[in-house]
């Protein structure tokens, strides 16, 4: 039966990468940068570092769900590597990269960009996002150091087994990260965080994160998991906080060296913490009252007594309420701007769970699918049939097909329709 697992594997629809995508317009340089326009250009770009130290600039949304089938599962390669970092200046200009897919559960440094140093990322969003990796893990960036990000956001899954998983960042130090946001779920190991998982010598300013965050061992928060001798201000959090270790925060995990966290603020109600290592705790009703951040010296459209910069707005009705950057456009910016992929399977989360995870799928028009989970044996384990075209999600209580709780360890979850087949690794831990 393992044999027959690994043919599974081997039978994904997935195929390799055959080329190396298409060099963009431009010279690469800042008064002629590289003009990113395509899907074939991002993969030029990220099989290309000899460009790591150009200048790019995005023009187009990019659709990114066929990544999916890039590097017989693996998906979209980083752009920078550990000992390869990507040194030049990308801004995505306010556009966007939808459904990037990255699955290497076994690898670090991973995220759209892998690692980046003396680097500058501005103005580019990911949505519907998925990336899976070992440790320092991102949406946008595994590592970050000596950098600036600015007006960028993540929203959709970032599952790390190991250490340092962000919202947007995994591992950030000695690097300003201002005017962005996180969304979506974020699962890892020590230092998780729905925005920053592991924060040294840098500053966080005007910030927000609103994913669910689930971490397996110390240092785990809505903001930031392991902030040290950094600043924080005028940033806040929302999201469900669950931390297996010590140091749980609703904002901050842990807090210590010289760090100062300033002027901000966690839901108390939605997150499930009633503390945190820093910041204040509120009440859902207080996080959407404008005079709590006005008050607090934020800079917000329609005032200018704190500034007239208008980093913030509010409106009582979009972000459900909660304070958003003035640049945010709420028309379109939701995961359905783009086309759905025609299967795809996202990662389960939390992962490692105990005593539940969601699995969350969808299935192309016109096709039934079913949803199936194998032990390491490969033998079957729970079977759930059939899901017609379109979104769903599953919550697997750890139970088989008897109602008997299964034991701990790796279990495969394979989504089979009538024209794709794809499987991904959960761990149950108990």
């Amino acid at each position: 039966m393992l044999q027959k697992m690994l043919l599974i594997f081997l039978s994904l629809g997935c195929v390799g990468l055959f080329a190396d995508g298409v060099q963009p317009a431009g010279s690469g340089t800042e008064a002629d940068p590289y003009q990113v326009a395509t899907l074939d250009n991002l993969l030029w770009v990220s099989t290309t570092d000899s460009s790591w130290t150009s200048h790019f600039i995005q023009t187009a949304n990019i659709y990114a769900a066929y990544t999916q089938n890039w590097n017989d599962g693996e998906g979209f390669s980083p752009i920078g590597v550990d000992l390869n970092s990507f040194h030049g200046n990308y801004d995505g200009q306010n556009h966007t990269i939808a459904s990037l897919y990255i699955n290497r559960p076994l690898l670090k440094v991973q995220g759209l960009f892998g690692k980046i140093y003396s680097a500058t990322i501005e103005n580019l969003g990911l949505t519907t996002v998925d990336v899976t990796g070992y440790s320092m893990v991102g949406g946008l960036v595994g590592i970050c150091s000596h950098s600036t990000v600015n007006n960028c956001y993540s929203v959709g899954c970032m599952c790390g087994t190991g250490d340092c998983t962000g919202g947007l960042v995994g591992r950030n130090s000695f690097t300003t990260v201002s005017n962005c946001y996180s969304a979506g779920n974020v699962s890892g190991g020590e230092d998780t965080s729905g925005l920053v998982g592991w924060n040294v010598y840098s500053t966080i300013s005007n910030c927000y994160s609103t994913g669910s965050v689930s971490g397996t061992g110390n240092n785990t928060g809505g903001l930031a998991g392991w902030n040290y001798d950094s600043t924080i201000n005028n940033c806040y959090s929302t999201g469900s906080v669950n931390g297996a270790g010590d140091y749980t925060g609703g904002l901050i995990g842990r807090n210590f060296g010289n760090s100062t966290v300033s002027d901000s603020f966690w839901d108390m109600e939605t997150s499930g913490q009633a503390t945190s290592a820093a910041g204040t705790g509120l009440t859902t009703a207080e996080m959407q009252t404008p005079a709590t951040f006005t008050d607090a010296g934020w800079d917000f459209v329609g005032e200018t007594a704190n500034g007239t910069d208008d980093y913030w707005d509010i409106d009582g009705i979009n972000n459900d309420g909660y304070p958003y950057l003035s640049w945010q456009d709420f028309v379109g910016i939701d995961e359905d701007i783009f086309p759905e992929p025609e299967t795809a399977l996202q990662a389960a989360f939390p992962n490692p769970f105990n005593p539940t995870t969601t699995i969350k799928f969808s299935v192309q028009a016109g096709e039934l699918a079913t949803l199936e989970i194998f032990n390491l044996r490969g033998q079957l384990v729970k079977l759930y049939p059939v899901f017609r075209a379109g979104k769903h999600e599953v919550i697997w209580d750890g139970a088989d097909n008897t109602g008997n709780c299964v034991a701990s360890g790796v279990y495969f979850y394979r989504l089979q329709s009538d024209t794709a087949l794809r499987v991904r690794k959960m761990l149950l831990l108990k």
